[in-house]
């Protein structure tokens, strides 16, 4: 698990070096000793460089790699931007010390002319438009990319924004970005990850406090070696030691979602399903999945003591994929808030009851984990999808916290808050994901990981969330992005659970 920092988080993390008596031309250094390393890691042709340098620190940052590569025996180039009289100190300090190197200083920037370019314009202090003739170099830089060179860009990309990953008018498309100390929100948020090509983090001795507990808001990503805090399975353990869960799901002659929502509830482990659902579901459902038991109502009278009995039986429930938002699916949620006391995953219809009927919150009384995309979030907000989307992390931190619940805010990234101020930034999967069905995988994943495993060192939405990303990359690797449908993300699921 690693932290992601915002901007602010960022700057505080620098004071810190700073007031422990690391000078900032020392961090500069190590931030150009790194990026200088990594482009000899790269294995391109670095006879023909030019550094792209702004006026502020990140300026000086590409500076001193062009340094560091002169002192290797390269002859880089050097293109200063911006107004000197606003150089920071340390900038100012490296155009002196770079005077007295064998480094050209170019005036303009020809598409084809370098194989390497290093974007140095902007760092994470960028909140404004970017305009003018900064914006026609960037145009450059970008032209001189689709051309064949390479891009390699200094802590972000120049033009994203740092907390948002939003573009500020343009922005530099790197190939690579190599970032210090911790990843930046703007890199994996689009359409700023679009922009940084390869991420690379890379420590320069800037102390970062990664639980974050003095602070209100705090954002991490997990990694393939989290998979391991997932425990073995008890060999001595039944049926009964690995949960139950209740999934209230389908609708009249609507089977697909309980389906999908039951079988990854079952191959994420969970040791019996139960499906309540209406009665014209139960022959096709005993077919697709004869593992599961069934609970059925009849058409339009839904059977609210067996309900009750079922959640008697169960651990854990799933409700919403493909129930409907008719008035016996409303009857339905309006029965299971007021007598669920379980940990429980809401998706779907059950989201768009609840944005119908706010009155509906006051029932719950239960630990939830809600699975909205963005349209679903926009209903339950009021919101607009736009502004949602502009910066998802910010969307569902704040409802996590409003409502108290768990939030898993799907999209191209979807982002896991806790109400605690705890979130997840979820860097796994591809578009294969943007397919019917998806989902209904990832609430039936979520419902089991949290019913067998409350008490993971990362939190089990979080966890589902990753691991159903894994499962839609291994599932377009068979298939490809445009080709996978849900069933093939359920079969995938047994490499990584």
């Amino acid at each position: 698990m690693k932290r992601i920092l915002n901007a602010e988080q960022m700057r505080r993390a620098d004071n810190a070096a700073m007031e422990m008596g690391l000078p900032s031309l020392v961090l500069m250094e190590r931030a150009a000793l790194a990026v200088a390393d990594e482009l000899e890691k790269m294995q391109v042709d670095l006879n023909r460089v030019c550094a792209v340098c702004g006026t502020g620190n990140n300026g000086g940052d590409g500076l001193a790699v062009a340094r560091i590569l002169c002192e290797r025996g390269l002859r880089p180039d050097v293109l200063l931007t911006g107004n000197p009289e606003k150089y920071s100190e340390q900038m100012r300090q490296q155009v002196k010390i770079a005077e007295n190197y064998p480094i050209t200083f170019v005036n303009s920037l020809d598409p084809g002319e370098y194989t390497v370019i290093i974007d140095a314009i902007f760092g994470i202090g960028l909140h404004r438009p970017v305009e003018g003739e900064t914006a026609r170099l960037i145009e450059r830089i970008n032209e001189a990319g689709r051309a064949g060179s390479t891009v390699v860009s200094v802590d972000i990309p120049s033009g994203i924004h740092t907390d948002t990953g939003a573009i500020c008018g343009t922005a530099v498309c790197a190939d690579a970005t190599v970032t210090f100390a911790r990843g930046k929100t703007g890199l994996y948020l689009y359409p700023g990850a679009a922009c940084a090509g390869r991420i690379i983090v890379r420590e320069i001795g800037i102390p970062v406090d990664d639980t974050g507990d003095k602070e209100s808001f705090r954002l991490y990503h997990l990694e393939p070696s989290d998979l391991k805090c997932i425990p073995p399975r008890d060999e001595s353990g039944n049926k009964g030691t690995f949960r139950k869960i209740l999934v209230i799901a389908g609708s009249e002659s609507m089977c697909g979602a309980a389906y999908l929502s039951a079988r990854a509830a079952l191959m994420s482990g969970a040791g019996m399903v139960k499906i309540y659902t209406e009665e014209s579901n139960r022959t096709p459902l005993s077919v697709l999945l004869p593992e599961a038991l069934l609970s059925a109502y009849s058409a339009g009278r839904p059977d609210t003591d067996l309900l009750q009995k079922d959640l008697a039986w169960a651990d854990g429930v799933v409700i919403g994929p493909g129930l409907g938002v008719s008035d016996t699916s409303r009857r339905i949620l309006s029965c299971f808030l007021k007598e669920n006391r379980l940990p429980c995953v809401m998706d779907a219809d059950a989201l768009n009851l609840l944005a119908e009927n706010p009155k509906l919150w006051e029932s719950l009384n239960a630990p939830c984990i809600l699975t909205p995309h963005v349209g679903e979030m926009s209903r339950l907000t009021g919101k607009e999808a736009a502004d949602i989307k502009k910066d998802p992390v910010a969307t569902a931190a704040e409802f996590a916290r409003e409502k108290g619940v768990v939030c898993i805010l799907k999209d191209a990234r979807s982002v896991t808050a806790l109400p605690d101020g705890r979130c997840w930034l979820n860097l796994s999967g591809n578009s294969a994901l943007s397919t019917a069905g998806s989902g209904d995988v990832l609430s039936g994943i979520a419902a089991s990981l949290w019913t067998q495993h409350q008490d993971l060192a990362v939190p089990p939405a979080a966890m589902a969330a990753y691991i159903h990303g894994l499962c839609g990359e291994t599932a377009s690797r068979k298939y490809s992005r445009s080709a996978v449908t849900a069933r093939n993300v359920l079969e995938a699921l047994p490499e990584y659970l």
